[in-house]
């Protein structure tokens, strides 16, 4: 997920492209005490208020999307679903939710749940580039490299003029470059994986596939210092907890 538009989300302050998305509902009050604890970490200290909010307000589907985002962040991805489809069923529903469900079906394994929650997502929101690269990433596991591109691209043009989507324009670059060397265009495929990594050079798993084109191409010099980049890439991920998408 890229940071910086789940805050746009949660807090309503960006202005969407598309002029009739669903509303979604600002967070407010102390719920915005209960995400800043979900971003630094504290999941436990998180749960533990929302489940009083939940307790005295019930309906209230921004309490069960941040209860869901908690264990999301934890990546028990299982345990997040019911609490997204609990804020989706809400009134008035959070719509950020649908596409959080996508990623969570995603990485439990469930990938035909998976695309109907990114499917429900671009019904609410229709220009949000992270549901359109979920949707590149299931077709190109299922093998369908028109509609992989198609939303790889889409992807790339809805983030590239927001400079807080970078990693998300280098990411679907990426995974784009996938379609290209299928499709037998190796070279290509190199020239967008440069594209991604001057975006997000910590993207270590474009590196090394970068390094083994360029083997592929002859250019073994290149390759030999794009896999030292890759390493590199590698272990600051590692030492920092993170990982990109």
């Amino acid at each position: 997920m890229v940071l910086t538009g789940l805050c746009c989300l949660l807090m309503g302050g960006c202005e969407p492209e598309n002029p009739d998305p669903a509303p979604v509902p600002a967070m407010t009050g102390e719920l915005v005490e209960h995400y800043n604890l979900i971003l630094a970490g504290q999941y436990g200290p998180a749960r533990v208020r929302l489940r009083q909010r939940i307790d005295t307000a019930p309906g209230d589907g921004r309490a069960h999307f941040l209860m869901g985002l908690a264990h999301h962040h934890e990546r028990a991805y299982s345990k997040a679903v019911p609490w997204f489809e609990r804020a989706l069923a809400a009134d008035p529903p959070y719509p950020p939710a649908a596409h959080f469900l996508g990623w969570a079906f995603y990485h439990a394994g469930d990938a035909n749940k998976s695309q109907a929650a990114f499917e429900r997502h671009l019904q609410l929101d229709p220009n949000e580039g992270d549901t359109h690269f979920g949707l590149g990433v299931l077709a190109l596991e299922r093998g369908d490299l028109d509609d992989a591109d198609a939303f790889f691209e889409n992807a790339i043009a809805l983030q590239r003029s927001n400079p807080d989507r970078r990693g998300g324009v280098a990411k679907s670059l990426a995974r784009r470059s996938e379609v290209l060397e299928q499709r037998g265009d190796v070279a290509g495929a190199v020239s967008m994986l440069a594209e991604a990594v001057s975006m997000e050079p910590d993207l270590h798993e474009a590196l090394y596939r970068q390094a083994r084109l360029l083997r592929r191409l002859g250019r073994d010099d290149e390759a030999t210092a794009t896999e030292a980049a890759a390493n590199d890439a590698k272990a600051r991920v590692e030492s920092s907890d993170g990982r990109p998408r």
